[in-house]
């Protein structure tokens, strides 16, 4: 049985949303701008489950990697998986 294509079916054609590389969406910041792949960021806040964080507060570091929901993010001294809405991207 012959059926019309889904735009002519009246059905919107779905387009995925960008992805980082990995076919994953793009993680986002604490201000909603998305984590590209090695760009600097910088931790803006902690919460309750990180607060062993709280002396990296306000420290720069390097997103090298992600998993489904975590960035992986490069410190001087050590690399941490952190919740992508803990950090800011700086971009200068």
């Amino acid at each position: 049985m012959n059926q019309p294509p889904p735009e002519q079916a009246g059905h919107q054609p779905t387009t995925s949303p960008a992805t980082d590389g990995t076919g994953l969406p793009y993680l986002r910041d604490a201000d909603g701008t998305p984590i590209p792949f090695a760009s600097r960021v910088e931790l803006v806040t902690v919460d309750e489950e990180h607060w062993l964080l709280h002396f990296r507060l306000h420290q720069q570091g390097q997103a090298i990697g992600r998993d489904t929901h975590l960035l992986f993010v490069r410190f001087p001294d050590v690399t941490i998986a952190l919740r992508p809405d803990l950090v800011r991207v700086l971009t200068s």
